[in-house]
């Protein structure tokens, strides 16, 4: 059985084919996310389509269609019911109705960071844990919850946005994400721009202002997780995005902090890890969104 996992970023939008066991087959493409921010609008629509009949057009035998994307997304309708404005004109957008009707495969769509946590259970470092919180640390802070081994979605659709829990008067991904990371070196150095590799190489080169830095941020973040640890209790908390390529430092700082921030040890989870799917996961939680609707497969 072959399946298309879709995975819609406010950048780009990547896609590979997957078997029913979750192992890529290598037919992995990129491509820029069609969005006009002057005239407030996206082709995501027609491009998602283009994929698909690309794919196709290539002999492959697809069974079904799993997306992933940005956005608050009712996974059982298929459709985009809010975005924020890296991708303007998103909200209503049906992508099941839409790819089920255009080619009649079936197709489950979810949110990107529900399906880095659905991946990361199937496959990663969730695997075999009742309970896990599943933060990206990017552009913002992306959340999933996952209880009794199931995405808690919330009446809405909105559990897991967990970027804007105030910290500090202020949203904690503004606090607590790479860019701020970035945005805080730049200042103190004085810099135009900078990455969050470039600070990462400054702290290796024994720069004290990025050490700095690194400790503002874990602080900072650290903040955002207390109520999220108070309230849900997880047996693992997983971290991902791509500063957490360093989590060798990353994780023993957080790790520290929150012993000393929390009440007591009896809040900590289990575990704390690094997610192990890179920028698969999405992907690959798609592909196991899709698997789990028996009824679309038969």
């Amino acid at each position: 059985m072959l399946l298309l996992g879709i995975d819609i970023g406010g950048t780009s939008i990547k896609s590979d084919i997957y078997d029913e066991k979750g192992c890529s087959q290598k037919y992995f493409q990129e491509r820029e996310t069609p969005v006009d921010l002057e005239k407030g609008t996206n082709q995501i629509a027609d491009c998602i389509l283009n994929i698909i009949t690309a794919y196709l057009d290539r002999g492959i035998a697809l069974a079904g269609v799993g997306i992933s994307s940005a956005g608050v997304i009712d996974a059982t309708l298929g459709e985009v019911v809010y975005a924020g404005p890296t991708i303007p004109d998103y909200k209503g957008t049906a992508l099941k109705q839409l790819v089920e009707e255009t080619f009649n495969l079936p197709c489950a769509v979810e949110n990107d960071v529900n399906c880095a946590a659905l991946g990361e259970s199937w496959l990663g470092a969730g695997k075999g844990a009742s309970s896990f919180v599943c933060l990206t640390v990017g552009t913002g802070i992306g959340g999933a919850i996952v209880l009794n081994g199931k995405v808690w979605r919330g009446f809405s659709h909105s559990a897991g946005e967990v970027g804007y829990l105030p910290v500090q008067n202020d949203a904690w991904q503004n606090k607590a994400s790479t860019t701020a990371m970035i945005k805080d070196y730049c200042q103190q150095k004085d810099l135009p721009t900078a990455t969050g590799k470039a600070v990462f190489d400054a702290y290796d080169g024994g720069d004290d202002i990025a050490s700095a830095v690194i400790d503002q941020f874990v602080n900072h973040f650290v903040e955002g997780l207390l109520p999220i640890l108070y309230l849900i209790n997880p047996e693992k908390l997983l971290i991902g995005g791509g500063i957490f390529a360093r989590s060798e430092i990353l994780l023993p700082r957080i790790s520290q902090r929150l012993e000393s921030a929390l009440q007591a040890t009896q809040f900590l989870p289990k575990e704390l890890e690094s997610t192990k799917l890179g920028n698969e996961a999405g992907r690959i939680g798609a592909i196991y969104w899709l698997l789990q609707q028996k009824e679309l497969l038969g």
